[in-house]
């Protein structure tokens, strides 16, 4: 979160504000301005570092960090690079620094150093097996990726496969010890530590050797085997990200067919003044559009959203709030106190007349407020969130959870990295053009009972959390992955229904699950299965590639429940032939081939 969004003259009310602030600025230039020529000699600049930082850094207490423990498993790695001249060392030394540390806004970096990066990445986990995992609800973890001709896929491994063992020990445990040194964003949270872990399994040095065991949908004897990682130019990496960031448009809103719900997505709330002032008049378009069209509900998507202005996030989240209501007290530390204090200035909030800033000579200083946009939308808000929103970002979901009438409907929660980002907390081991800093955050977000707000703890745990869970099971990853069906959207918008009183659901969502044919190709007998959330009319037919019906497996009503249903191919033609469910919230069809 940024707490300056404009220029120093709009925040300040007074000669004496201003000095305030300059004074306690000038408090953290040290941090940013320790100047060391780039020389092999990284303990200074190391020690320097660590020292200011354990000081300035927001959180650690609240994470418990253990600096002494901290610094001797790094220190020696300082040390090593320095003896032997590697800059390529004391960079990695660096980022597991950053990496032992839970927090989403806490990064190591510099233009200059960019080569390293590339260099020390590629060394590490410029190899891949050509699979990637996810992690069940029912405690399996399974293949949710498998690159054609991958070495995964060569030794057999198919899409939904369980890992059962690596190297000869339980799959849970291995990955427990997996590195997130290079995760796109520094995980704050357990689940977004997992998720990361899943991911880099299966990427290691060119070269390397894994031994899995593992078992494919549908069989019985598990397979081991070998597998060799191969350069694949970050193909698993670049296919699993987690960067909070989204190429789409910043805001973009619609109103959903056939259900009438109105859709918001949000992806950001930073940038500059005239940034900053449309993504508030697009918000408050689409608030517009809603009100006027009278729809009963509305999906808030915050999935991906890099933060941003917490002004900007305080006034939008009070396009849903009728009365002023305390969004943060900002807190930074106080080298005259020698802890954590509000901060003695007053807080600049966003004016939707002049679409700029004031300030509000009677909140208490320190103090930042939702306050009522005018223009309010008052019936049911289910909020998607995940560890891609992060920052500001996770503000507005944040605000909208404690209205009654919303929900939070999500797979995971949000990052859990709220804390403040100043540009003069940043700290500079080298300066241009052989930039290197520490980038982190130096203020807290506190509720009314002055308690750290959403930024992950002690036990990894913090963020938006979900109201309401998405499963994720194996007929969920089949329609990520196979369907590409927004599984979490659609799970909404059936909460929404729900919430409503409203006997729908929509088609395709979550109540319907369709399992892959196996096996495929089929060669003489095939099981279709599938699973029914409500009790529905439901049909099975197989077409060829021309469309013609081949023949109904399965014209009934049925009970909610999983089902299974035998295909005995006969003598057809061998090519390729489509399998289709229907139901009443719609259908899904997909692809086999018969030999």
């Amino acid at each position: 979160m940024n707490f300056f969004t404009l220029n120093l003259q709009s925040v300040f009310n007074s000669e004496d504000a201003m000095k305030k602030f300059i004074l306690l600025a000038l408090t953290m230039l040290p941090c940013a301005f320790n100047l060391f020529s780039q020389t092999s000699d990284f303990v200074p600049v190391y020690d320097s570092m660590h020292a200011r930082f354990q000081v300035y850094y927001a959180f650690g207490d609240w994470k418990a960090i253990d600096w002494v423990a901290l610094d001797n498993r790094v220190k020696p790695k300082i040390i090593s690079a320095g003896l032997n001249n590697d800059t390529n060392a004391f960079y990695l030394a660096l980022r597991e620094y950053v990496a032992l540390i839970p927090d989403g806004h806490l990064s190591v970096r510099g233009d200059g150093w960019d080569n390293h990066k590339t260099t020390t990445r590629y060394q590490q986990i410029g190899g891949s097996y050509g699979f990637a995992l996810t992690g069940l609800d029912d405690g399996r973890v399974v293949a949710s990726l498998v690159n054609p001709g991958s070495p995964a896929a060569m030794a057999g491994m198919q899409f939904g496969a369980e890992l059962l063992e690596i190297n000869d020990r339980p799959v849970s445990e291995v990955l427990d010890t997996v590195s997130v040194i290079w995760a796109e964003a520094n995980p704050a949270s357990m689940e977004s530590i997992k998720l990361n872990q899943c991911r880099f399994i299966g990427r290691a040095p060119i070269s390397s050797t894994i031994k899995i065991k593992f078992l494919n949908r549908g069989n019985t004897d598990p397979v081991t085997t070998t597998l060799t990682a191969v350069d694949d130019n970050y193909a698993t990496f670049d296919q699993t990200t987690l960067l909070p960031v989204d190429p789409g448009p910043v805001i973009s809103y619609e109103i959903l067919q056939p259900s009438g719900f109105g859709y918001l997505k949000l992806t950001s709330e930073g940038g500059d003044s005239a940034t900053l002032a449309g993504i508030y008049t697009g918000f408050r378009d689409a608030i517009t559009l809603f009100n006027a069209s009278d729809v009963p509900g509305l999906i808030l998507d915050m999935r991906i959203n890099t933060g941003g202005a917490d002004m900007l996030s305080a006034a939008l989240s009070g396009f849903f709030y009728t009365d002023t209501t305390l969004y943060e007290q900002q807190s930074f530390f106080n080298p005259g106190s020698g802890q954590f204090d509000i901060w003695p200035l007053p807080i600049p909030h966003f004016n939707p007349q002049t679409l700029g800033s004031y300030i509000n000579p009677a909140y208490p200083v320190g103090n930042l407020f939702t306050e009522p946009q005018g223009l309010t939308f008052t019936n049911p808000v289910m909020v998607m969130v995940g560890p891609r929103c992060i920052s500001s970002g996770e503000g507005i979901p944040m605000m909208l959870q404690k209205l009654p009438n919303n929900k939070v409907v999500s797979f995971y929660g949000s990052n859990a990295s709220f804390g403040m980002m100043e540009w003069w907390s940043y700290h500079y081991l080298y300066l241009p053009p052989n930039d290197l800093y520490l980038r982190y955050p130096v203020g807290r977000s506190l509720d009314k009972d002055f308690q750290i707000q959403l930024d992950s703890d002690s036990n990894r745990v913090g963020g938006v959390m979900p109201d309401i869970r998405v499963p994720i099971n194996d007929t969920v990853l089949n329609h990520l992955y196979i369907d590409s069906i927004d599984v979490e959207l659609n799970y909404a918008i059936n909460e929404l229904y729900s919430w409503l009183g409203m006997n729908e659901t929509h088609p395709g969502v979550a109540s319907l699950f369709l399992d892959p044919i196996f096996p495929n190709p089929v060669t003489s007998d095939a099981t279709i299965s599938y699973l029914l959330e409500e009790s529905t009319d439901v049909t099975i037919v197989i077409y060829d590639l021309c469309g013609r019906m081949v023949t109904t497996l399965v014209n009934e009503s049925q009970m909610a429940g999983r089902y299974s249903v035998k295909w005995t191919i006969g003598d057809i033609y061998s090519g390729i032939y489509f399998y289709r469910i229907t139901t009443r919230n719609g259908s899904i069809t997909r692809k086999c081939i018969v030999l």
